[in-house]
């Protein structure tokens, strides 16, 4: 089963996500960025196949979730539209956008 990342500060809505996605994919929840990135480095077998970090879109301050995998290392584009799933969303585009990145 695939290993996925969750970085938000709602305790409420990582619940959910992980409820939500627990039947295809195995859910580690984290309330903030150095938490999420103290996993990233200790995580030396490349376990986490997904991160989704609680942010804000490019140019807009509409709440999203961006994806990124680690194993890519340092190289992001934060450019991509659609590496970002914006909230609120429902529990099926939550599962489309996640089985659409890994």
């Amino acid at each position: 089963m695939k290993t996925i990342m969750i970085v938000d500060n709602e305790k409420s809505l990582l619940e959910e996500i992980k409820q939500n996605l627990n039947d295809d994919v195995h859910v580690v929840t984290v309330e903030n960025n150095r938490e999420a990135l103290e996993l990233i480095e200790q995580d030396k077998e490349n376990n986490f196949e997904l991160v989704l970090i609680n942010t804000s879109m490019p140019d807009s301050k509409m709440p999203a979730f961006f994806s990124m995998k680690p194993s890519k290392g340092k190289n992001i584009d934060t450019s991509l539209e659609e590496d970002f799933l914006q909230k609120p969303f429902t529990k099926q585009q939550l599962i489309d956008f996640v089985k659409s990145k890994i």
